[in-house]
């Protein structure tokens, strides 16, 4: 195709925000997020919240791909106990894996409200199995408070308190990688 910005077409070189209306917007968003952190008391991270039983935890954003309604899991023989199975996500096979039980909770039923998390560790996807998304959360690093010792989940790095709800802030990485549920069961003799 021609370079006329029709679809296939080469990058439009020299083209400036104050010639594209487009560039002008995503440019001035870029400035808006950047006068906002610059506001706050410590930079903003953003963070997903998800619940499990009757409290709110979240993890980085940035480690998130996807949310997805928890679709059929297989089962596989032998996995970690904290493994539900697998998941089918177009055509990649991706574990799918117990948040309540990588915490020290009972396992519960995937209802309508269980969504799948979808987050990439060290360049690999799992699936959280979360019993419901919450929300997105921007918090300062001043809005972040080191969590007690000995703090009550291995992966905790920090409590946070918004509109009066405590949210257990946890490394997305210690939880997965970390967590004895996630060792596979011993062949018994």
């Amino acid at each position: 195709m021609s370079s006329d910005g029709i679809a296939g077409a080469s990058p439009a070189a020299g083209v400036s925000p104050e010639s594209s209306p487009l560039l002008a917007f995503a440019d001035g968003l870029l400035a808006t997020g950047a006068n906002e952190r610059a506001e706050s008391s410590g930079e903003l991270r953003q963070y997903l919240s998800f619940g499990l039983r009757d409290e709110e935890f979240a993890i980085p954003i940035l480690n998130c791909r996807e949310i997805l309604r928890a679709a059929t899991i297989t089962r596989i023989p032998d996995a970690p106990v904290a493994v539900r199975g697998v998941v089918n996500l177009r055509g990649r096979i991706v574990p799918a894996v117990d948040v309540r039980i990588c915490l020290g909770f009972e396992q519960a039923p995937v209802t309508g409200k269980s969504r799948l998390i979808v987050v990439e560790i060290e360049g690999r996807f799992f699936a959280l199995v979360v019993d419901r998304v919450v929300r997105i959360l921007k918090l300062a690093s001043s809005q972040i408070v080191s969590p007690a010792h000995p703090p009550r989940f291995a992966c905790l790095v920090g409590m946070a308190n918004v509109v009066d709800t405590s949210i257990h802030i946890l490394d997305s990485e210690r939880l997965l990688l970390a967590n004895p549920g996630m060792t596979p069961p011993t062949e018994k003799e």
